[in-house]
């Protein structure tokens, strides 16, 4: 009786799992239409400096935060003078292959969505002397040679006692693409720079939420310490989704439809006929 008793919760027990996983099949999250597949990297920052300037960070981060939205980020920080002259850069360069594919068949052409932000903050605390510098931040994504996003975000300086925040956007830019192979670059630059004067002074460039600086540029850094530092960097999201159908698409038009026939019984028109039973 026992012996019955353990197969039967055995068996109980097996089924119960079974059940289970079918379940936690059932529930496993469908793949979007078109996913993006990294291939092939080269990516560089290239920091140089006097003997009073200082970089900090310097990273690029690339990034799937879901299987048909990539992430890329550039962050870091340079800083020249603190009485004596000092130069500081950083130099950010990028190339990274990928490929988009689709999950299944019967699809809608892709399209791809790509925005670019730049955040970070710019300082020079001598009226004569001090710059501050970010250069253009630049995202092309390619199909062979020939260009399909091309987004360039402006630079920003800042000399002579300015403190500047820079917060701007570009996109999204959206294209119907193909499936197949594309090549993605990726490029930014910060700089500081101090010339010798009578007075001291420092510049800095930070766009990094924590730039590694020594604590004695904290000074020139002060104006914007009370701003999230969270979204510093430059950043660029690509996303590719599945092209929507037209407005009206697969919807029957009335408009176009022929006018109903009129029927006849023994050559006599009739508009409401009842069928006999």
């Amino acid at each position: 009786m026992r012996e019955r008793f353990t197969v039967g919760a055995l068996v109980v027990c097996a089924a119960y799992l079974g059940a289970g996983f079918l379940n936690r099949a059932e529930a496993a999250p469908e793949q979007p239409p078109y996913v993006i597949l990294l291939r092939s990297r080269d990516s560089t920052v290239v920091p140089e400096r006097t003997k009073h300037g200082e970089t900090g960070g310097g990273f690029i981060q690339v990034t799937q935060v879901e299987p048909n939205v990539l992430l890329v980020v550039m962050r870091g920080a340079t800083a020249a003078g603190d009485d004596h002259a000092g130069r500081a850069s950083l130099q950010f360069n990028l190339t990274q292959d990928l490929e988009i594919q689709a999950t299944r068949g019967g699809l809608r052409p892709p399209r791809l969505v790509a925005t670019a932000w730049v955040i970070g903050s710019l300082h020079s605390s001598q009226r004569h002397g001090g710059t501050a510098d970010q250069s253009p931040a630049c995202f092309v994504l390619r199909s062979g040679s020939n260009p399909i996003v091309n987004l360039c975000l402006k630079p920003h300086s800042a000399a002579g006692c300015q403190n500047l925040l820079v917060n701007e956007r570009a996109g999204p830019v959206e294209t119907i693409v193909s499936t197949g192979l594309y090549n993605l670059t990726q490029t930014f630059a910060l700089s500081a720079v101090q010339e010798r004067t009578h007075l001291s002074g420092a510049a800095a460039a930070n766009y990094d939420p924590d730039p590694k600086l020594d604590a004695h540029w904290n000074e020139v850094l002060k104006p914007f310490r009370a701003v999230s530092h969270r979204d510093f960097g430059f950043r660029v999201i690509l996303r590719v989704v599945e092209e929507t159908p037209p407005p009206g698409a697969g919807e029957p038009d009335d408009s176009i439809l022929p006018p109903p026939k009129e029927q006849k019984s023994n050559g006599v028109p009739m508009k409401d006929a009842i069928p006999s039973r």
